[in-house]
């Protein structure tokens, strides 16, 4: 029951952000029209409140600044990399806007707490008050109906403004929550799953470790901050010690069954493997901050410091929900469908899904997410297609990768931020090409170990069951049209990577009435096609996405910490920055970013490499083009690479949890590469691709 009501409030979480979005791009629009109906309208609109002509009680001029600032119809781009797109300037953002979260340091921890510094001098009270009373003078009077119009329009700004203010707490609330249900369901992402009570008691010891070191960090800085800030770490300190109780009621009854395969006995290494990725980095983060730094607030101030990307976390859990909405509906099985009928070998499918999922990657931004959103609709089509189930894990793991180098991924759109040597335009033209270079390799790796002669025959029936899958597909592509259009209508917001989370989740949202009814429809007949026979045995979309979310968030937290030691303890720094030239350098950067590939989140890995390597790519001649493609594909590799190959591990995560029909063992092969196909095949056509990548282009300079 704990369960279903926390997954239940995980959604109740997830539409505070979509409905906040939908007021922010409302009151755009609202400013768009007051204006075109009453020219001057954006000038006067501070006054709607009094009376037509009269100065007096007129807000301040700061006030209906920051109400028009609030009413930008997209506020990621501002929100992540603040004005001057560095760093330093992206983590004082929040800090600026809001007086209130302003920390006190104390004494030499300003290196930590420089997110937090205090925003510069506001100006005088009687200039502000000079600049109001002359802006009323001017503004004109209003009528009653506009008064009216102003009045709803500053109600619309009020909800946005208290939005933005309020996303990091927004973003808190959903990571703990989440964690919470992951931490009942036993799904945190490790290396393999408990199998007994001694590994279930080793998993929670570890993860109440972690949970202890957060605790005692927020903790600490609870009192060095205020306002906002001050709220934020309550929130952290109430979650915590929530994730900490559910960490010892499961130490006290640990879980009762034996392993996969019935085997109660355990090894270190299986105990070991057992612990979660993200209590690992929480206890190396906090073994650092508490007994080398001696700085206990430090997990704290990284933790704190996420928050300023609060919108992108949102956002990540917005793309989870909708593609576990989606995996919920008949509407993947419909597309997949209209491919079915040209029966494709099952290597060729895999070449073709994979490459046909990096338009969505490109939008979600981030492999991983794509993974744990779609990889079960993936998975299960795979199987339906003919693969083996190593096959269809690889093409499952891999599928996430492609596409994180076309536009308009905001992974890149980081990049560029962060970089100013490089331009979106010049990676996304070159992520072109890695992305062409990719499928070529793949189909090439396909073909040479097809386990039979490729044979391609067109269903005779081909033209009967593209028009049922076509027939059964309208209604769904209708529904989402309509949105779109009225998106575009009402709000004048496109399909772009910023509106992308909430328009789709709003998409999704609206298509699962008729998804509901076509189901009914279709389970009172005989099933008649494989679409048909979807019975909606996975439809737990609310438990799901608070598992999956807390998840895959927990770990990009922690990983945030985890980078922040690696940053402190200055380990990049004792690379030399000479390296010989651009082939010596080159060949130990891939290495790094394989590494960092397999221990960070590529946002984090993204700013970690901003300020420590890169530079040293510079120095060595590389062009910062040519490296940053090399290290967007370095990091995708890492995520596939043993011994942790993160989107494996995501992989196997939401195939366990689809029907036993559906995951059904392949029979005993003999082939090496047949048995670890899984690992293998993802790591050859990435790797293949990582060397093209990296030192081609130095033949050719």
């Amino acid at each position: 029951m704990a369960k279903r009501l926390g997954g239940a409030a995980v959604l109740c979480v997830l539409l505070i952000p979509l409905l906040l979005a939908c007021a922010q791009l409302l009151h755009g629009q609202l400013l768009a029209w007051g204006e075109q109906q009453w020219p001057g309208y954006a000038a006067g609109r501070a006054y709607c409140q009094d009376a037509p002509g009269a100065a007096t009680a007129a807000p301040t001029a700061a006030a209906a600044a920051a109400s028009t600032a609030a009413a930008a119809p997209d506020p990621l781009v501002d929100e992540l990399m603040a004005e001057d797109a560095t760093p330093a300037a992206a983590e004082a953002a929040p800090a600026a806007a809001d007086p209130s979260a302003v920390a006190e340091a104390p004494a030499g921890d300003d290196d930590l707490l420089e997110g937090l510094d205090a925003p510069p001098a506001a100006p005088s009270a009687a200039a502000v008050a000079s600049a109001a009373a002359a802006a009323a003078l001017a503004a004109p009077p209003m009528s009653a109906g506009q008064r009216s119009y102003c009045r709803f329009e500053q109600g619309v700004s009020r909800i946005g403004d208290l939005g933005i203010t309020w996303m990091p707490a927004t973003m808190v609330i959903l990571l703990l929550l989440s964690a919470f249900v992951t931490t009942l369901r036993r799904k945190h992402i490790g290396l393999r799953d408990a199998g007994n009570a001694l590994e279930d008691r080793i998993s929670n010891g570890a993860q109440l470790l972690t949970n202890g070191f957060v605790l005692a960090s927020s903790w600490t800085l609870y009192g060095q901050t205020e306002g906002v800030a001050q709220d934020v770490e309550g929130l952290w300190v109430f979650g915590t010690c929530a994730l900490i109780l559910a960490n010892v009621v499961q130490l006290v009854r640990p879980l009762p069954r034996a392993d996969a395969n019935g085997v109660t006995g355990t090894t270190v290494g299986r105990v070991l493997a057992t612990i979660p990725l993200f209590a690992w980095m929480g206890a190396i983060s906090g073994i650092w901050f508490f007994a080398v730094e001696h700085h206990p607030a430090g997990i704290a101030i990284y933790l704190q410091k996420i928050t300023e990307y609060s919108t992108l976390y949102i956002q990540v859990g917005l793309y989870l929900w909708t593609g576990l909405m989606l995996r919920d509906t008949l509407l993947g099985g419909l597309v997949f469908d209209l491919i079915r009928p040209l029966r494709l070998p099952p290597e060729l499918f895999a070449v073709v899904v994979s490459m046909a999922a990096a338009i969505p990657v490109a939008y979600s931004g981030a492999s991983g997410v794509f993974v744990l959103a779609l990889g079960a609709t993936i998975y299960t089509e795979m199987r339906r297609a003919g693969a083996t189930d190593e096959l269809a894990r690889a093409t499952t793991a891999m599928s996430g990768s492609f596409g994180v180098v076309l536009p308009p991924c905001l992974l890149v759109v980081i990049v560029a931020s962060l970089n100013l040597d490089v331009t979106t335009d010049e990676l996304f033209y070159r992520g072109w090409q890695v992305f062409g270079l990719t499928g070529v390799i793949f189909l090439a790796i396909a073909w040479l170990t097809r386990r039979a002669p490729w044979r391609f025959g067109i269903a005779p029936t081909i033209g009967a069951d593209l028009g049922k899958a076509g027939t059964g597909l309208l209604p769904y592509l209708a529904i989402a049209g309509v949105v779109l259009v009225a998106f575009r209508l009402l709000l004048d917001a496109g399909l772009d990577e910023h509106t992308a989370p909430y328009l789709l989740a709003v998409a999704m949202l609206a298509m699962q009435p008729w998804d509901r009814l076509y189901r009914r429809k279709l389970s009172a007949k005989p099933a008649a096609s494989a679409g048909d026979a979807r019975d909606g045995a996975t439809r737990h979309t609310a438990l799901d996405t608070g598992t999956q979310i807390g998840a895959l968030l927990m770990l990009m937290g922690l990983s945030a910490c985890l980078g922040g030691v690696i940053e402190r303890s200055q380990i990049i720094e004792t690379m030399p920055t000479a390296l010989g030239g651009p082939w010596p350098a080159m060949a130990l950067l891939v290495g790094a970013m394989i590494i960092i590939g397999m221990i960070m989140d590529p946002y984090g890995a993204v700013i970690l490499v901003s300020v420590t390597l890169a530079p040293i790519a510079k120095a060595n001649g590389i062009a910062p083009v040519h490296f940053w493609m090399m290290a967007l594909v370095g990091f995708e590799l890492g995520y596939l690479s043993p011994p942790v190959a993160l989107n494996l591990l995501l992989t196997r995560q939401i195939v366990d949890d689809l029907p036993a029909h559906v995951r059904t063992p392949d029979p005993p092969q003999k082939s090496f590469f047949r048995r670890h196909e899984r690992v293998l095949l993802p790591v050859l056509v990435r790797g293949v691709t990582m060397l093209i990548v990296a030192f081609v282009p130095l033949l050719l300079s």
